[in-house]
């Protein structure tokens, strides 16, 4: 089990690489100022004052008890964590080695005592690179602020401390584009000068430096009153005499009759984080894995990463560093042949260009030959495919190779067992990141909801955002709300980020790509445009093009290997933003109205005929409604139990209210009302009650577009079901009293049941008990009167649950007892479940906590089956008040606590009522 708690950023503890939920801010900020504070006693008041300051609520030490109680559970399964408390304070006790902050003081001092040059470099380099951002990130109160200035200042002079042993081991072309981004962030520091001012000079850019030297005293002089000091001075004389010393590095060097190649273009000053990429990079250097290959899409940064990376890392690498654009993907011109390349590469290792072999084969040879003494970095950026870069990789075990490519290349991974490195668009806080590089902290932050449209329009991906942030550079006056407002229309977005040569904009980049694909897969890479939501299946792919699951298994594979599509999780395909928008924009141009219509109709019908059958498996007792025929060439998706249904629809939740928005917007309103009808139950089942009156009010809308009162009744009714869930029972009064007409008038008597049915359940949450019955029992009558025992047995249920609301305890238990037979006789789990709750009920009302206990877990355990969290939560509240009442507090805390894991992240308001149920028995204590 490998843990892992960090502050250098955004705070968050990560185990067995998988980020844990430690819950939101207010939350973050207590376990902040223990890990910080880590093994030493921090008192209730010092972390009231920490976490709040000034503005510390008036149950403030209550919330921090609930905060600390939450941790406790959240990190549970951390081996040796825990938040003990002694002598009036908290004290974590945890392997400090595990926490950044304190491993980063820890290999800071081990780089001061650390005998040699090199291997002060590597701890330096371990320590800054625990660092993913500013510490504390979003968490503010003025204690964290002032320790958040603190450890910028520890890492700041960290980073000066590194920089003096590199240049001391002579890797001033290394630093040279860091130290100039520090300089003109930090344009007062003597220190950060000098170093800058000695790269220069060993860079061969000695006048350079002397003008920079001017240049810096003049500012230092006009701004603060105070001239250089006097080592500022002194390297400054030595420079305008010529005389200062290489770094012993050089001077080894100098001694060495072979070649050093140092073929690396310069690095991107405006890189930003990667942080896990490069540790990927980091651990295959570690680990000698030979060759990395580092894939994505055009655009995304991977020629940034590698250079970066190459450029950090190439003191590492003293028999030299190669480097050659391989043109694989160029607007024009061919691909370079792995000949030519390695022609290049013998010159630049000392062989003379009549010595150079004629053959391929023989080049290759020869080259690998010279690099087998050498231990060296190689970076082919920009390859086309496996076989252009495979002669030239180096036989030498002391060799790395970095690839960068949009090629997918797995034949490299399994033949080369080459690393590989994916690239998708840069997190958040990384694209914020860059651009306050570029354009500053003050115009970033003076426009937050710019900016985050910014990055939205941008997908983040590292060529959009370079364009953005170019275009605000270049017209400093305008606000960054006028650029996001350019790029808020999807079909001016590309013109938008059209950068002043047409090799740096964004669609040419990606046109590179595209012309590379086969017809068919380019009809596919179009068509996936259309579908309406975030990521498409297989089957989802192979309905929009109306071709077999074989042939679009084949196509996916040709679109993944160019990155025009990416695979994020099995059988799972989508494009970032921008990519969509320009195959919608191929998609406009290349293919006619009625083909995109009728692929989108294809699509929807999968959804709508997939996502019935798999309604049909939650909610079968549900009357069913009739499904136009599919079009042909839609793929039918089995799913044979409930099991794969509820994955399947947990899957496709995002996708089907899209789904119904893109029915919406295409005029397919018999799709806009049905889909929503075959997402209701797993919308309630799983807690999403807002989406699910939603999208009810959205099929409503088509049913009154359609005219059809059949459609208008069902819509209305399960409405109306959603509107009593989320508390609006006037609302859902009016819609259930139109079904309820509707029905009637269309003679429906099991709709008209069911209506009867969910009207009762209104008038209960609004305390009406005598109607509620009322209705139920017209359900009960009709439900009878159709035969239909399912709804029978839930009325009878139901009915049983109002007379338990009512007081009359011993009529609850025998209404439910009545049910139970019929529910066991149909093996409906999801009535049953409900059914055990109420029969449970009535038992704790009537004192029997035993029966009641049992009964909880038995309609828990259904729950549980059905993947019915909010109802989970619920029965585990009523359990807990079950044991607590049967004097087992700790069973009592233990399920309130399991409650409020499955209710918090729905931001349901019942967590207030449990928290207060655990204070009041001191589990927070």
């Amino acid at each position: 089990m490998e843990v892992e708690f960090a502050v250098l950023g955004e705070v968050r503890v990560r185990l067995d690489g998988q980020d844990l939920e430690i819950g939101h801010a207010r939350q973050r900020s207590v376990l902040a100022v223990l890990l910080a504070e880590a093994g030493h006693k921090v008192t209730a008041a010092q972390l009231e004052d920490r976490v709040w300051g000034e503005r510390a609520p008036r149950q403030a030490r209550n919330a921090l008890y609930s905060y600390l109680f939450r941790l406790r559970t959240a990190l549970r399964d951390v081996a040796g964590f825990d938040i003990a408390h002694r002598n009036g304070g908290y004290v974590l006790q945890v392997d400090v080695e595990t926490v950044d902050l304190h491993l980063f003081r820890r290999l800071l001092g081990q780089a001061h005592e650390a005998a040699e040059a090199q291997r002060a470099l590597v701890l330096f380099d371990r320590a800054l690179r625990l660092w993913r951002g500013v510490p504390f990130d979003e968490l503010d109160s003025p204690w964290l602020a002032a320790m958040r200035d603190q450890l910028q200042k520890e890492r700041y002079t960290a980073q000066l401390e590194r920089h003096d042993v590199a240049l001391n081991l002579g890797m001033h072309a290394e630093l040279l584009a860091e130290l100039t981004t520090l300089i003109a962030a930090n344009p007062f520091d003597e220190r950060l000068a000098g170093q800058h001012l000695l790269a220069l000079y060993r860079c061969g850019r000695r006048a350079e430096a002397l003008t920079r030297y001017r240049t810096f005293r003049a500012r230092l002089v006009a701004e603060i009153g105070v001239e250089p000091g006097d080592h500022l001075r002194r390297l400054h004389q030595r420079m305008l005499a010529s005389q200062v010393p290489p770094p012993p590095a050089a001077q080894r060097a100098e001694q060495n009759q072979e070649p050093v190649p140092r073929q690396l273009p310069a690095a991107s000053p405006w890189f930003v984080a990667r942080t896990r990429e490069l540790g990927l990079l980091d651990k295959a250097r570690k680990d000698a894995a030979g060759v990395v290959l580092v894939t994505g899409t055009g655009g995304s940064g991977k020629t940034s990463l590698a250079l970066h990376w190459a450029h950090r890392e190439a003191g590492r690498f003293p028999g030299g560093q190669l480097y050659v654009n391989l043109r694989g993907f160029d607007r024009v011109g061919k691909p370079l042949s792995p000949a030519d390349v390695l022609h290049g590469f013998l010159e630049a290792l000392g062989v003379p260009a009549e010595h150079v072999p004629a053959g391929p084969d023989a080049r290759a040879a020869l080259y690998r030959s010279l690099l087998a003494r050498r231990r060296a970095l190689v970076v082919l950026d920009n390859a086309y495919d496996a076989d252009q870069v495979r002669p030239l990789l180096p036989g030498g075990a002391d060799c790395l190779t970095v690839i960068t490519s949009r090629e997918r290349a797995t034949d490299l991974i399994a033949q080369e067992g080459a690393v590989p490195v994916r690239l998708t668009v840069l997190e958040e806080i990384e694209a914020v990141s860059l651009l306050v590089r570029r354009l500053g902290p003050d115009r970033v932050t003076a426009e937050p909801d710019a900016v985050a449209r910014l990055l939205a329009h941008s997908a983040r991906l590292p060529l959009a955002l370079a364009v953005v942030a170019g275009r605000a550079v270049a017209n400093p006056a305008f606000p960054l709300s006028a650029l996001a407002e350019e790029l808020r229309d999807e079909r001016a977005r590309l013109d938008a980020l059209e950068a002043d040569g047409t090799t740096s904009s964004v669609r040419a980049v990606f046109s590179w790509s595209y012309r590379t694909l086969s017809p068919e897969a380019a009809r596919l890479f179009r068509l996936l445009s259309l579908h309406p939501g975030p990521d498409a299946s297989r089957f989802a792919a192979a309905a929009l093009a109306g071709i077999d699951l074989s042939s679009t298994r084949t196509l996916l594979d040709e679109l993944t290997r160019t990155h025009l599509v990416d695979e994020p999780r099995p059988g799972r395909f989508h494009s970032h933003d921008l990519l969509r928008v320009y195959a919608a924009e191929l998609a406009e141009r290349e293919d006619t109205d009625e083909e995109r219509r009728t692929a989108l109709h294809r699509c929807l019908d999968f959804y709508l005929h997939t996502g019935f059958a798999a309604e049909r498996h939650l909610a079968p007792h549900w009357p069913p409604i009739g499904l136009a025929t599919a079009q042909d060439h839609v793929p039918h998706l089995p799913l044979d139990d409930y099991r794969q249904a509820m994955h399947w629809l947990t899957t496709e939740h995002d996708t089907l209210l899209a789904a119904t928005a893109a029915a919406v917007r295409a005029g397919l309103d018999v799709h806009a009302w049905q889909l929503p009808w075959v997402h209701s139950t797993y919308l309630s089942r799983r807690g999403h009650l807002v989406h699910r009156a939603e999208s009810q009010r959205t099929a409503l809308a088509a049913a009154d577009r359609l005219d059809d009162d059949f459609a208008r009744a069902t819509s209305r009714q399960l409405l109306g079901r959603a509107e009593i869930l989320l508390g609006d029972q006037d609302q859902a009064l009016k819609n259930l009293r139109h079904a309820l007409d509707l029905y009637t008038g269309l003679g429906d008597i099991i709709g008209t049941a069911i209506t009867h049915f969910s009207l009762s359940s209104a008038y209960d949450m609004q305390q009406c008990h005598t109607r509620a019955l009322l209705h139920a029992n017209h359900a009960l009558r009709l439900c009878r009167e159709a035969g239909h025992q399912a709804w029978e047995a839930f009325t009878l249920t139901a009915i049983g649950w109002y007379h338990g609301k009512a007081g009359h305890h011993a009529q609850s238990l025998a209404r439910c007892s009545e049910a139970k037979p019929l529910l066991d006789r149909i093996g409906d789990r999801d009535g049953r479940a409900h059914n055990l709750h109420c029969l449970a009920r009535a038992h704790h009302n009537l004192g029997q906590y035993t029966e009641a206990v049992q009964g909880y877990r038995d309609s828990l355990a259904l729950f549980q089956e059905l993947g019915s969290p909010y109802l989970e939560a619920t029965t585990l509240d009523h359990l807990g008040d079950a044991l607590q009442a049967a004097g087992d507090p700790p069973g009592a805390r233990d399920a309130w606590t399991r409650a409020l894991e499955i209710l918090d992240p729905l931001a349901h308001p019942a967590t207030v009522e449990i928290e207060s149920k655990l204070l009041d028995t001191s589990a927070c204590r």
